[in-house]
C-alpha cells in the first residue's frame, strides 16, 4: 500500500493516464513523472484490460506456495513453542 506522500499512488497513475489519452507520448509521460517507459506501459496496459481497478495495486503475496511446511509439522511446531521451556 502506498503513503499518503507517495509520488505515484493510483491518483498519480490516473493523471499518468489522462495525459496519455489526451494524446501524450508515453515516453513524454514518463520523461514528465520521472517513470521509466516500462512502468508506464504496465500501468497503461493494466488500465485498458481493467478500467480504474487497475491502476489500484495488487498484492505481492504468492498465489502458491509449493516448499510449504506441512499442516502436521507447523501444528507440532506451533504446540511445541507454546510449551513454558519454550
Amino acid at each position: 500500500m502506498s503513503h499518503a506522500n507517495a509520488p505515484f499512488t493510483p491518483a498519480g497513475r490516473l493523471l499518468m493516464v489522462q495525459r496519455i489519452e489526451g494524446g501524450m507520448p508515453q515516453a513524454h509521460v514518463a520523461a514528465q513523472m520521472g517513470l521509466s517507459r516500462s512502468t508506464v506501459a504496465k500501468w497503461w496496459n493494466r488500465w485498458l484490460a481493467h478500467g480504474e481497478a487497475g491502476l489500484v495495486d495488487r498484492s505481492s503475496r504468492p498465489r502458491r506456495s509449493p516448499r510449504r511446511t506441512s499442516a502436521a509439522v507447523e501444528e507440532r511446531v506451533c504446540r511445541l513453542r507454546r510449551r513454558p521451556a519454550w
